[in-house]
C-alpha cells in the first residue's frame, strides 16, 4: 500500500477533517492528460498554463480529489481542497509522510550519475522504494513520497539543484539518514556562477541528516572533503573513489564491451567483493562503490548485492545502447548535459575501436564560461580520437570549430538528419548528448 491509497489520507497529511467514506486514490498527477478515475490532480500554475483550467475535465474524468489555489472553487465541492499555495501543501503533505516513516531515508544530490546511483540503489536494496523516473524538484520529490509504499524498508529520494537553497529545501522535508554526494561538477553555472557555488549547494544536504546518521562522498577532491568533514561532527563521514585512496575503493578493473568486473575493497571495514556488471565506464564504478556503501550499512547482504547488481542492466543508466540507421549502433545519451558527464560519455565512447561520431547539442546553465567549455569539449573530443562531430545550437559551433577539420556545424534540425542519414556507415557508434532544453532526442528518429 502506499502512502497516498485514499482521499482522507491527503486530508490527514494536510490536517484536515477526514471524510466518513474516503474515495480511493489510485494515481497523482499535475498533468491533466494524465488525469483518470479515482486521480489526485494537483493544480499547478506554469509558465504557458494552469492547472485550475483543467478542474472540470479532471472531474469529468472522475478524478477523486483536486488540490487547487481557487477558494471559490472548493466552497461548492468537497472533491477540491483549497489552499492558498500548492507548492507548500506539497511539502506540507511530504514532510507529514516522512514525520511517520521510521526506516531508513536515502537522499541522493550530486552533479552527475545522481539518477542512475538512486536507480541501482533502489534495485540493489531489498524492500526499497522512492523516486519516480527523475522526479527530483520541490514538485517531482513530493510527487515520488506520496507514490512511495508505506511498507517500504529504505526510502531513496534524488535531488537535484538549479539554485542556492535547493537542495536544503528538499533535504529539510526528507531529513535523511543516509546522504549521498555524487560529485561536484559544472552544472547549472549559470545560477550556481562556479564549482564553488555547486560545492555549497550539494552541501545544503548535510545539516539535514538525521544526528548519528551517515554522508557518503567521493574521495577524489581533499579540498571538497576537507569542507564536507568541517560541517557536521555528528554525523559519520564514508568515502569511496575508483583512483584514489578512500574508505571504499575498486580494484582490479577490468572492461569490456559487455561490461565490467571489479573488486570493491575495504581495509577500514573488512570488505573484498568481486562484482560483476553490465554498466560500463568509470562513472558507473563510482556510482556502484557508493550503492554498495549503502547495502553495507543498513543490510550487510553482500550475496544479495552481487545478485542484483549483476542483473541491472545497462539501461539502469542513460546510455541507451540502440541498433541505429544503416547499421551503425547509437549511444542515447540525450537526457542532459554538463561539462563532466560530456567527457564521460566522451570517455566511453573512445573505448570503441569503429569509427566514432559525436552528435552533440548545447551545454546550457553555464553562463559567462558557456563558449570557454563548450570549446573544451571539442579539444577533449579531438584528444580522445573521436572521428566526427555534429553540432547543433547556439554553442556548439565552437565545440565543432575547436575540433578542427572533422567538426560539422548545422543550422537546423533538417540539415543534421539529412546529414546523419547520408553519411552514418555500417558498425559507426554514435553519442547522441546535449542538455533536456536542447531535445536531442528527435534526432534517435532520423
Amino acid at each position: 500500500m502506499k502512502f497516498i491509497s485514499n482521499t482522507n489520507d491527503i486530508r490527514h497529511h494536510l490536517g484536515i477533517k477526514s471524510e466518513s467514506y474516503p474515495d480511493p486514490i489510485s494515481n497523482i498527477t499535475f498533468d491533466s492528460r494524465k488525469v483518470k478515475k479515482s486521480s489526485f490532480f494537483i493544480c499547478l500554475k506554469g509558465e504557458s498554463s494552469d492547472g485550475n483550467e483543467f478542474i472540470d475535465e479532471a472531474l469529468n474524468k472522475g478524478a477523486s480529489l483536486i488540490l487547487s489555489n481557487r477558494k471559490k472553487l472548493a466552497e461548492n465541492n468537497k472533491k477540491i481542497i483549497y489552499t492558498p499555495d500548492t507548492i507548500k501543501a506539497l511539502r506540507k503533505i511530504s514532510k507529514s509522510i516522512i514525520n511517520s516513516f521510521s526506516n531508513n531515508r536515502i537522499g541522493i544530490t550530486g552533479s552527475n550519475g545522481k539518477t542512475t546511483t538512486t536507480k541501482i540503489i533502489t534495485k540493489t536494496l531489498f524492500n526499497s522504494s522512492g523516486t519516480i523516473k527523475n522526479f527530483n524538484n520541490e514538485i517531482g520529490m513530493p510527487l515520488s513520497i506520496m507514490n512511495a509504499r508505506a511498507q517500504a524498508k529504505n526510502l531513496v529520494i534524488e535531488m537535484g539543484a538549479a539554485k542556492f537553497k535547493d537542495i536544503n529545501y528538499l533535504s529539510s522535508i526528507l531529513k535523511p539518514s543516509i546522504g549521498i554526494i555524487t560529485n561536484i561538477g559544472h552544472s547549472h553555472l549559470e545560477n550556481l556562477q562556479n564549482t564553488e557555488g555547486v560545492l555549497k549547494v550539494k552541501s545544503e544536504l548535510i545539516p539535514n541528516i538525521t544526528k548519528g546518521g551517515y554522508l557518503i562522498v567521493p574521495a577524489n577532491n581533499e579540498k571538497h572533503l576537507s569542507y564536507w568533514k568541517k560541517i557536521r561532527s555528528d554525523i559519520k563521514v564514508i568515502t569511496f573513489s575508483a583512483h584514489k585512496n578512500a574508505d571504499f575503493i575498486a580494484k582490479n578493473i577490468k572492461e569490456s564491451s559487455a561490461g565490467m568486473i571489479f573488486s570493491i575493497v575495504s581495509k577500514n571495514y573488512d570488505v573484498d567483493l568481486d562484482i560483476k556488471t553490465d554498466l560500463m565506464g568509470m562513472h558507473n564504478i563510482e556510482n556502484i562503490l557508493a550503492a554498495y556503501i549503502v547495502n553495507f550499512l543498513t543490510q550487510k547482504n553482500n550475496k544479495y548485492f552481487q545478485k542484483k547488481i549483476s542483473l541491472v542492466d545497462r539501461h539502469t543508466s542513460r546510455q541507451r545502447k540502440l541498433d541505429w540507421i544503416n547499421n551503425s549502433m547509437l549511444i542515447d545519451d540525450s537526457y542532459n548535459a554538463n561539462p563532466d558527464s560530456v567527457k564521460k560519455s566522451l570517455e566511453l565512447l573512445s573505448k570503441y575501436k569503429e569509427r566514432k561520431l559525436f552528435i552533440m547539442g548545447d551545454m546550457l546553465e553555464l553562463g559567462k564560461q558557456s563558449t570557454s567549455y563548450h570549446k573544451q569539449i571539442g579539444k577533449y573530443a579531438s584528444d580522445k580520437g573521436i572521428d566526427i562531430i555534429l553540432a547543433i545550437g547556439d554553442h556548439t559551433k565552437h565545440s565543432a570549430n575547436e575540433f578542427g577539420e572533422n567538426g560539422f556545424f548545422f543550422e537546423c534540425e533538417k540539415e543534421l538528419k539529412d546529414f546523419i542519414n547520408n553519411n552514418v556507415k555500417s558498425n559507426d557508434i554514435v553519442l547522441l548528448k546535449g542538455s533536456r532544453g536542447m531535445k536531442m532526442e528527435r534526432f534517435i528518429n532520423v
